[in-house]
């Protein structure tokens, strides 16, 4: 059975005091219309975070999983307006294929199906890449192999998701590429950017529900707080509930991946974060009715992330027939889900 150790405490403790005392909702706002405000990712950058979970001998700030899993749900509750997923998804895929690091922020190409190589030559386009406008590399696995993309030499087309974060189109037409044999897979990747995100949309989850909670509390209407009334408190106990699983779906799918691949754990994992966070968006709007829809208020920060994430790395749909046909093909479902020594290969 995999044993749960939990990240270390001091470090869950730094990223909460730092994101919650540097991101603050108007700061968030901010870089929604400004982009990339680069002294708070150079900050950022100098405590390590970015690349936690990397070998200090590749270039990284040490760490494990876990405690890379605990900096994404502290970006996800406060709405970091920074690719630290993107960038550590990115240093992982260099330091692995035994690149240098660079510094700076780092881009990832999430899908590279319309990208080819001839020779350390790239063509093709490359749709819905995070942050790739404000990146100092764009990383992508071509053809297993690990391509290292400088932006000034391709066509970066800007475009944003539903939170206002950068989602640009890369265009390279016959571009020097430096390129790097791969030791990992495209599933692989896919697996290690559902995890985190699932991180991300579990902080943004419980970050909705204390956010809820205490307005329901606060709000008086008839004379007493709405928080009383049954339908209310419907709403907070939907959030409170989705909050508990996805947080605990998470530290279960990154302590079995300390010890395998964990596809099943990962996939069903992320599954789960898509639909609570579609969950956790309605319920939070409904118990804050009015308020919660408009721009001043900072439940949409959270919401329109959580309504992001949920399609990266896996929508509900793919994740939930890659899900049924590996447990179809294994015939019994109980063991399937409950027989974690199989490792179950999803």
């Amino acid at each position: 059975m995999t044993t749960c150790l939990g990240p270390d405490p001091d470090l869950v403790g730094l990223v909460e005091d730092y994101f919650s005392k540097t991101f603050d909702p108007d700061t968030v706002a901010e870089a929604e219309q400004k982009g990339l405000p680069s002294p708070l990712w150079a900050a950022t950058e100098e405590l390590g975070l970015p690349l936690i979970g990397i070998d200090e001998q590749r270039g990284g700030s040490g760490g494990s999983l876990l405690e890379l899993l605990a900096v994404a749900e502290g970006a996800g509750r406060h709405a970091v307006p920074l690719p630290l997923v993107e960038t550590g998804m990115a240093a992982w895929l260099l330091a692995n294929a035994g690149a240098k690091v660079p510094t700076g922020p780092l881009a990832i190409v999430p899908d590279a199906a319309g990208l080819s190589l001839n020779g350390n030559r790239l063509s093709g386009r490359a749709t819905a890449v995070p942050w790739a406008r404000t990146a100092r590399r764009v990383v992508a696995l071509v053809e297993n192999r690990v391509v290292c993309i400088d932006p000034a030499s391709s066509k970066i087309l800007p475009g944003a998701d539903l939170a206002g974060m950068p989602r640009d189109t890369v265009e390279a037409i016959d571009v020097h590429v430096d390129t790097y044999d791969a030791d990992v897979d495209a599933d692989t990747v896919l697996l290690r950017g559902a995890l985190l995100r699932a991180a991300q949309i579990a902080g943004a989850i419980d970050a909705a529900f204390q956010l809820t909670n205490r307005y329901v509390g606060q709000r008086v209407q008839f004379g007493k707080p709405i928080g009383t009334h049954q339908a209310v408190q419907a709403h907070v106990v939907e959030l409170a509930e989705v909050s508990a699983l996805t947080g605990l779906c998470v530290q279960r799918a990154g302590s079995a991946a300390l010890h395998g691949p964990a596809s099943l754990e990962i996939i069903a994992t992320k599954a789960v974060a898509n639909r609570n966070a579609g969950l956790a968006a309605r319920a939070a709007h409904q118990a804050h009715g009015a308020i919660g829809m408009t721009q001043e208020y900072p439940l949409q920060l959270l919401t329109r992330r959580l309504q992001t994430w949920r399609g990266d790395f896996g929508d509900e749909v793919s994740l939930n027939i890659r899900l049924g046909a590996a447990i179809a093909s294994r015939g019994d479902i109980m063991t399937a889900v409950t027989s974690v020594g199989a490792t179950l290969g999803v």
